[in-house]
């Protein structure tokens, strides 16, 4: 989820003018602009620089599918600052916003501030990689926020892949050991001390290099109705 850009910027979409509803949610989507030789470097190494742009760009636009196809608002916390305008042309419907200097946690929680700061009530959190979620998997994360304060989808790794929040809550992006395998658990243990109710979702995969690669493949045929562009990348190699 997420990357450092050396700027900030308000949010800007063609609804820039128009407030959140009463109780309205967010999808914030974490992302990258998939740029040749730039994208996926892990899985790059085990598939080729080219082909791993071309998974990081479907990962990117079926994340962004899945996002639009919860129903909800959608904000694109997007890096580097110059790529607002490739976001923009595939999707035009989101609102767009350059994430901020700093390390994960502290871009992760800029995210979160400009969600509130929008005037939603709720947001979830989506990074891309994970573009095989089920499409109902947003939609349940926010009806784990009914009866809890947050919600966390555990990755196989011990991190996440999402995260929902009923209200800001800095202390979970402060003093977190960001790429390690006690990220999950020492956010649950931080909603503990805040007094926040936790709720978790199913535990999914990060498809990050050419071993998760193939999981995914296999995973998708499963989901037949997950990750369409993803799934043709597949096809066509």
């Amino acid at each position: 989820m997420g990357y450092s850009s050396p700027m900030s910027a308000r949010s800007s979409s063609p609804r820039d003018d128009e407030s959140p509803k009463a109780g309205a949610d967010l999808v914030v989507v974490l992302a990258k602009e998939p740029r040749p030789g730039l994208a996926k470097t892990r899985l790059a190494a085990g598939i080729g620089a080219h082909a791993a742009f071309q998974f990081a760009e479907a990962f990117v636009l079926d994340t962004l599918g899945l996002a639009r196809a919860s129903g909800r608002s959608v904000l694109i916390a997007y890096a580097p600052p110059d790529a607002g305008p490739w976001f923009e042309e595939r999707a035009p419907w989101a609102r767009r916003w350059v994430q901020p200097e700093g390390d994960f946690g502290e871009r992760l929680h800029g995210a979160v501030r400009e969600a509130f700061r929008l005037g939603f009530q709720r947001c979830v959190v989506i990074g891309m990689d994970t573009p095989h979620l089920p499409n109902e998997r947003i939609g349940e994360a926010f009806s784990a926020l009914d009866e809890s304060d947050v919600c966390l989808g555990p990755a196989s790794d011990g991190g996440y892949y999402l995260i929902g929040l009923s209200a800001d809550a800095p202390a979970l992006f402060q003093g977190i050991p960001w790429s390690t395998s006690a990220v999950l658990e020492v956010t649950v243990d931080r909603c503990s001390e805040e007094n926040l109710r936790v709720a978790l979702l199913p535990e999914e995969f990060d498809v990050d290099d050419a071993e998760s690669l193939t999981e995914l493949a296999v995973t998708l045929t499963k989901r037949p109705d997950a990750a369409p562009i993803t799934r043709e990348r597949f096809r066509s190699r």
